[in-house]
Order: structure tokens, then C-alpha cells, then sequence
């Protein structure tokens, strides 16, 4: 009969297997060989379990040795996985639509899907404004508060939308902002974890799926906006969010003009966005609504 595991080696067994998908999701954002190192300074991991992990992945085939650049690269074993999954716009077509809209606003680029009770960014172009918003690729945002969660909860069905209000309002109860783990660039919601009422959520959730979009100006991160909208998906893919993030102040007066040059580099790429005609305007609520982001 196999022991039991306890749940310290549980514990160090999950966070190796997070820190796993984490490392392949970084290296698909970079989209190039990248370094031990690298992976350790950029994801927070100590180098040495860094490395052992790292090994592992190569002993079983699912990185290889760049002998060129002395980096790692996923082989063909991990571009195999996922592929009787059609996406309904390619991972390339995704990345054309973030430089697109990076050259056009000079505002920082990402793109955001829910993990656990989070939102994490799974690739990010840095903005080119001299105060642009620096969040690096890999951070997590508590999924009930941030404008990008908000967005990716409304492409969820309101039951599921309730049981992870639930899980959020039993997890901040029982063990603050660390019981969702958000990133240090949740800095303000990290110094005073709340929970909206589900209903305030739901109702800003009917508004998003009327719009298509979502604006959250200084909710998590202290003088940080965000604009969100939903890329394309089918039933058996995850939601997931493209945002434009910046300045409070820039977000809140460039609004319009922004989601007029997502919907036209959408439309360029033959990306159906869903937002609609005519609801490209930030309404007077969205203005006046400037708690935290």
C-alpha cells in the first residue's frame, strides 16, 4: 500500500509543478532560447531549484539545449501538446494584434488569463512612455478586483462567476491577500485585501458583456488604469483578455481613442472583437468610478 503523502512534500510537490508551466509559459511569451539565469531573475525562483527543474524538463524531453546561445528552448514534444485544441485566433495573429496596438498607443501591452483566484499575465510589451507601467510577465492579480479579472469573469457564467466570489471572500477571510498569492504590483489591494459585493461585481459584469470592454483606473496598483477586451475563443478554450494598461490619468483621457485602435487593429487582422459600435465612449460612470484598480 503506497504512503501518504504529507502536506509539506505536497506543498513543495505543487509548487514545482506551477513553477514548471510557469517556466514554459515564459519562454513561449519570449519566444526565444533563454538562460537559467534569465528564468530565475524574471520569475522569482531561487536559481538552484531553477536549474532542477530546468534539468528535469530536459531529461524529459520537453526542453532542449540552444548549444548556439547556451539557453534552453521548448522542443517539439511541448509544441505537440494543446494542438487538437483549435484556437479561434492564432497565438501569432495575438502577438501582431499587441505590437499593433503597442506601436499605436505606446502604453504597455498584456495578455491576461485566470489562474486559481488570480489573473495572470501570460505576455506583456512594455509600454514607451517615460512613466509607462511596468509589469512583468508571470503576474498575478487578485481575479475579483482587477479590471482585467473583471473582464475575463464576464465571459464566465454567473454560477461559476458566484463560487469563486466565494472561494475569494473565504480565502481573504482566513488568510489575507495571501491567500490568493497576488504579485507585489497589486500593491494597494496586497496593503488592504477586500472583496466587493457580489452584487456590485455581477452588475459591472452586465455591463462589460453590453460593451465589450472593461476600464478600471486605479483600483489594484497605486496610479496604474487599465483598458480590457476579450479575445475570440471557442467552447474548449480558456477566456482570455488583451489589455492596455498605463497611467491612471492617460488611461482615463485616452479611452476612447484607444479602444477605436483596438477595434482597428482587430479588424485588420480579421480579429472579431466583440465589442460594440458606439460603445467606444467612456461612460460618466466609468469616470467618476476611480477607487482602485
Amino acid at each position: 500500500m503506497p504512503r501518504s503523502r504529507s502536506g509539506k512534500s505536497l506543498g513543495i510537490s505543487v509548487k514545482s509543478s506551477l513553477r514548471t508551466l510557469q517556466i514554459l509559459e515564459y519562454i513561449d511569451s519570449r519566444q526565444r532560447a533563454v538562460t537559467i539565469a534569465e528564468l530565475s531573475a524574471s520569475l522569482a525562483f531561487p536559481q538552484s531549484s531553477t536549474s532542477t527543474i530546468v534539468q528535469s524538463m530536459i531529461n524529459a524531453g520537453y526542453l532542449v539545449v540552444d548549444h548556439d546561445s547556451r539557453g534552453i528552448l521548448p522542443s517539439s514534444r511541448v509544441a505537440a501538446l494543446g494542438n487538437w485544441v483549435e484556437p479561434s485566433v492564432s497565438r501569432a495573429d495575438v502577438r501582431s494584434l499587441m505590437v499593433a496596438v503597442g506601436e499605436r498607443t505606446s502604453q504597455t501591452i498584456l495578455l491576461g488569463v485566470p489562474s486559481d483566484l488570480c489573473v495572470r499575465y501570460i505576455d506583456v510589451i512594455p509600454g514607451r512612455h517615460a512613466m509607462r507601467l511596468d509589469i512583468p510577465v508571470g503576474s498575478r492579480l487578485p481575479l475579483m478586483e482587477a479590471g482585467m479579472g473583471r473582464l475575463l469573469l464576464s465571459e464566465m457564467p454567473d454560477q461559476t462567476v458566484e463560487e469563486l466570489w466565494q472561494q475569494t471572500k473565504r480565502r481573504v477571510k482566513d488568510e489575507g491577500a495571501q491567500g490568493i498569492r497576488p504579485s507585489d504590483v497589486s500593491n494597494l489591494w496586497n496593503a488592504n485585501p477586500f472583496v466587493s459585493p457580489l452584487p456590485e461585481i455581477m452588475e459591472e459584469l452586465k455591463q462589460i458583456r453590453r460593451t465589450g470592454f472593461a476600464i478600471s483606473l486605479g483600483r489594484i496598483s497605486l496610479g496604474a488604469g487599465i483598458v480590457c477586451v476579450a479575445m475570440p475563443r471557442g467552447p474548449l478554450e480558456q477566456p482570455i483578455g488583451l489589455g492596455i494598461g498605463g497611467l491612471s490619468e492617460l488611461i482615463s483621457r485616452d479611452a476612447q481613442q484607444i479602444l477605436s485602435v483596438v477595434r482597428d487593429a482587430a479588424s485588420e487582422l480579421g480579429i472579431a472583437l466583440k465589442m460594440r459600435s458606439g460603445t467606444t465612449r467612456t461612460s460618466e460612470r466609468e469616470k467618476t468610478r476611480r477607487l482602485r484598480k
